[in-house]
């Protein structure tokens, strides 16, 4: 009962921001998906020689 209280009483508080994130169309999922793919190619790819393939790389991955 309390949780549900503490839910209810957070929700009133942020009813703004709630409201506002279901009203806009942006979303930093995309962005956070590339950072995502970034680090992996990182970990896979550690000791390249040249970063412009690394570059390279990168950019065949995001398109």
């Amino acid at each position: 009962m309390i949780a549900c209280l503490k839910t209810f009483t957070n929700l009133k508080k942020n009813l703004k921001y709630v409201s506002n994130s279901c009203e806009s169309a942006f979303s930093n999922g995309p962005i956070e998906g590339i950072n995502r793919k970034i680090k992996a190619l990182k970990r896979i790819c550690y000791g390249f020689k040249n970063m412009v393939h690394f570059y390279a790389r990168i950019l065949l991955i995001v398109k």
